[in-house]
């Protein structure tokens, strides 16, 4: 009997694994955004870099973002530009960096401004532009999404009053407009690589910006935080 129902347990067990896998079998665009987002959750920790660069009349600028993030949500920040090239934390919900040698809890003084910072480089952030995605051509783990002209890429992006409002805004100052979008899938459908490339043009003006974000290390980041940091002294309460 016990060899009986052993027997059972595993058959059930099995087909059960069948089905969860027939469940995110990916063949084009919408399965693959379903996927992925199945994945979503068990996306712990990670590290990702996000990198831009900006070209406007021969004039380029170029901004370097990377954060590793542990499993309890705390993160460390490098941020590299023609500006700064420094490093920040955020560890128990708090915004610190160095400020003449000392660390310091920035939180109540301009953390959130700081903490928005890191959302180009946050995993689940990253659904908010995948969602739109249904337009995009599938293969090979990869969706591309080209627009061309403002009437697509209100489609894609103009679902508020508010994104509506700053899209019209845009056009008014750059009539032309073309925007390729491509998102690269490991093979467990969890995001590898997005690239987003944006041109924009008038009589006087091209601007081409181009911004890659990348994710690696998922699931395997762990934090070392200095003392120092965990014990910051809080600023502007």
């Amino acid at each position: 009997m016990y060899k009986r129902l052993s027997a059972v347990f595993l058959a059930s067990a099995l087909l059960a694994g069948c089905q969860s896998e027939e469940a995110v079998k990916v063949t084009d665009t919408a399965s693959q955004i379903k996927a992925a987002q199945q994945m979503k959750d068990d996306v712990k920790s990670y590290a990702s870099t996000y990198k831009t660069q900006s070209t406007e009349n021969n004039k380029e600028t170029q901004t370097y973002l990377g954060l590793k993030k542990d499993e309890d949500d705390n993160q460390e920040v490098t941020v590299k530009n023609s500006e700064e090239d420094g490093k920040f934390y955020v560890y128990d919900k708090k915004a610190i960096l160095q400020r003449e040698g000392e660390w310091v809890d920035i939180s109540k003084l301009g953390g959130s401004q700081l903490l928005s910072m890191t959302k180009p480089l946050l995993y689940s952030e990253q659904f908010q532009l995948l969602d739109k995605m249904t337009a995009a051509k599938y293969k090979d783990h990869t969706l591309t999404q080209t627009i061309n002209g403002y009437d697509e890429y209100l489609k894609v992006f103009g679902q508020s009053k508010e994104d509506k409002k700053a899209i019209n805004n845009l056009k008014k100052t750059y009539p032309d407009i073309q925007n390729e979008i491509t998102f690269t899938f490991d093979k467990r459908n969890q995001i590898e690589k997005i690239t987003n490339d944006l041109k924009l043009k008038n009589d006087k003006t091209t601007v081409h910006n181009n911004g890659v974000t990348t994710f690696s290390e998922i699931n395997s980041v762990r934090l070392d935080i200095p003392g120092p940091v965990k014990h910051a002294k809080e600023v502007g309460a």
